[in-house]
């Protein structure tokens, strides 16, 4: 009953998972994007869509998200050619959202360029960026069905990964129920019964079907007070088809001990257990598939824990500019509409810093090793100004040491790689006379003022999402005031796209000073540091609970499998192992298979693994490091599982025990 009432929560829970994530991404009537990049006034875009629309019988949304509020906002432009539809999404113009979390907005006008939900298919809307390209419009076509879902969530949620080791873990906890009757089953088909385990996995679907009903009454008022029951079809049917799952996935796993041939139910039932006849491919594959879901979810769990940890522990670094405020550009208007944003962007951050407005904070590469090359992706670098000198509360020097003016920079190195400063100046100064992009009042660099600090950690400002990569671990920082033009507008608006620059005024002042150096509100939001964190710690903190009860369940079906298929390996080479001891004889070859069969295992997970993270399906927050830190305690657990399963097994009065 506790196995039946387990199945239909996480069946409820995953549902819910599920088409929380789908109400995020999208609505409940989208199927596909379209992405305008290009489009001059003489188009009329939007007529096009609106003469699509009607003839088409679809509906059209123009997008635009605001993560910044205490509710992320959707504001939505419609073209409606499909009234139903759109009422049955917009009753009396409000989203009949499933996700509470997520609020929707329409509104009357906008620019064409940009992102537009549609709800046609995306062959269907092919055909309509076809004909807006004769028209000299610019569009792309994206599919947001299940598909591209499940690929987000694949990298970015613990949900598909839980319910896969779910899925595993019931098709295992079938087997090992079915095994442990193995004798029972293949007695009784001995004797002519055709379906002896038919009553136990009858009573098991019975059981599953009542613990379902029992917790979908549950669900059916926790949503209703939630979100007023919208959705409440799609939410029973996504729930229905995982407990479905669950259940063939259980009954599956049942089956294969009652399948054997005769030849060897003969011998399951008098001479040895063995009740794995027909799933000598099958039950590897199974546990391998188990294995690596299990670290991958552990690997997810262990991330989330460790991202809560560093804002803890970062608390008093960021706590003083917790009021900065950061930009989130938005390519919603268009590729033109960022690039044209982007000089008085580095304008607004110039003009701001003379007065301790501005706090730069850029890591373009590593956080930790001793590469420091200009422009390479694996340097330990952090591009910073004065103002990040000043907020290190006296743990850094300021290379400066007032300096300040045309060609004026300074060189932090860590004491360690002192050989190392000149050269690394050197490379830093010739990068200065050839900057990328544009640099007003352009000016030659000088002699850096070179200072030196002790080896450690450094508060970098960086990864606000999950405060993973807080620290820099004894960084090379290139200090540049705005004053020395040396940095060029691109670099600015990088460091401002990455969240890595902040206003350390409030939202108002940093709107004045980009509303005053022409920077169009259109393509960027504000956003406070405080904020940031805020939103970093409820993902981690939503991840951390979903990723620990899946890898759990792994685990316990991955162990339950070892502990039986060991045992069962055992008893079956019993009259061996009584001779080898009568004889004082060692018992290692016949546990040699056992090995064998435990290491292919791991070699087995070990390639999936590997292949898994080159797929990239696994996301950017599980690094190799923690995966192979994870790989390594389930190979331990394994190894033990199958050492003392074996040495307790096979005692010569356990195997007396189990004669005849």
């Amino acid at each position: 009953m506790g196995t039946a009432l387990a199945a239909a929560v996480v069946s409820f829970l995953i549902g819910f998972a599920v088409l929380s994530v789908q109400d995020t991404q999208s609505m409940a009537t989208i199927r596909s994007a379209l992405i305008i990049t290009e489009a001059h006034e003489a188009a009329r875009v939007v007529d096009v869509l609106r003469s699509e629309a009607e003839h088409r019988g679809a509906n059209f949304y123009r997008v635009r998200m605001d993560p910044t509020g205490r509710t992320p906002t959707r504001t939505l432009v419609p073209v409606i050619g499909d009234r139903a539809a759109h009422d049955r999404a917009f009753p009396s113009g409000e989203y009949a959202r499933f996700d509470v979390s997520l609020t929707t907005e329409l509104e009357a006008t906008g620019d064409p360029r940009g992102s537009w939900l549609s709800t046609l298919p995306p062959r269907a809307l092919q055909d309509v960026a076809t004909t807006l390209g004769r028209a000299g419009v610019e569009a792309q076509v994206q599919s947001l069905g299940w598909a591209s879902l499940f690929r987000f969530m694949v990298g970015y949620t613990p949900t598909v990964t839980a319910a896969a080791v779910t899925m595993s873990g019931a098709w295992l906890l079938g087997f090992v129920r079915a095994a442990s009757r193995a004798r029972v089953t293949a007695v009784s088909r001995t004797l002519g019964v055709r379906w002896p385990s038919g009553r136990d996995v009858g009573m098991s679907v019975l059981l599953a079907a009542g613990a379902f009903v029992v917790v979908g009454g549950f669900a059916i008022a926790v949503l209703d007070s939630y979100n007023g029951g919208h959705r409440l079809a799609a939410y029973f049917a996504v729930s229905g088809a995982m407990w479905c799952s669950l259940v063939i996935a259980f009954v599956c796993g049942s089956r294969l001990p009652g399948s054997l041939p005769r030849r060897l139910r003969f011998r399951a039932a008098f001479s040895g257990w063995l009740p794995w006849g027909r799933g000598a491919v099958l039950m590897p594959a199974v546990q391998v598939l188990t294995l690596t879901l299990v670290v991958f979810l552990v690997a997810q769990a262990l991330t989330a824990w460790g991202s809560l940890v560093v804002v803890r522990d970062s608390r008093p670094d960021w706590q003083a500019c917790a009021g900065c405020t950061t930009t989130i550009f938005q390519g919603f208007d268009g590729s033109t509409a960022l690039d044209d944003a982007v000089e008085p962007f580095a304008s607004a951050v110039r003009a701001t810093e003379a007065s301790g407005g501005v706090l730069l904070s850029w890591a373009p590469g590593a956080a930790r090793g001793d590469q420091y090359t200009p422009g390479d992706p694996g340097s330990n670098v952090i591009v910073a100004n004065p103002t990040f000198i000043e907020r290190s509360r006296g743990q850094l020097p300021d290379p400066l040491d007032g300096a300040d003016g045309p060609g004026e920079w300074g060189l932090l190195v860590p004491s360690d790689q002192a050989a190392r400063a000149a050269a690394i100046a050197a490379e830093w100064r010739t990068s200065f006379r050839e900057p990328l992009g544009e640099v007003p009042n352009r000016t030659a660099p000088k002699r850096p003022h070179v200072a030196m600090y002790t080896p450690g950690a450094v508060f970098n400002y960086g990864q606000t999402d999950l405060r993973d990569r807080a620290y820099s671990e004894s960084p090379v920082i290139v200090v540049v005031p705005a004053s020395a033009g040396l940095l060029d507008d691109d670099a600015y608006f990088a460091a401002g796209s990455a969240g890595d620059l902040l206003f350390t005024g409030g939202t108002a002042t940093t709107h004045r000073a980009l509303d005053a150096a022409g920077v169009p509100r259109s393509v960027y939001v504000v956003d406070s540091l405080a904020d940031q964190i805020d939103r970093g710690i409820a993902t981690a903190r939503a991840r951390l609970p979903t990723a620990l009860v899946g890898g759990a369940a792994g685990v316990l079906a991955a162990v339950g499998m070892l502990v039986v298929r060991t045992r069962a390996s055992v008893l079956a080479n019993r009259d061996r192992l009584v001779f080898h001891r009568t004889h004082g004889r060692s018992p290692s070859r016949v546990h040699l298979r056992t090995w064998f069969r435990i290491s292919s295992l791991l070699a087995g997970t070990a390639v999936a693994l590997v292949l898994a993270m080159q797929s990239g399906l696994t996301g950017a927050d599980v690094i190799p490091r923690t995966v192979g830190i994870v790989f390594g305690g389930v190979v331990v657990l394994v190894v033990l599982t199958t050492g003392i399963t074996t040495a307790r097994t096979a005692t010569t009065k356990e195997l007396l025990s189990h004669g005849y």
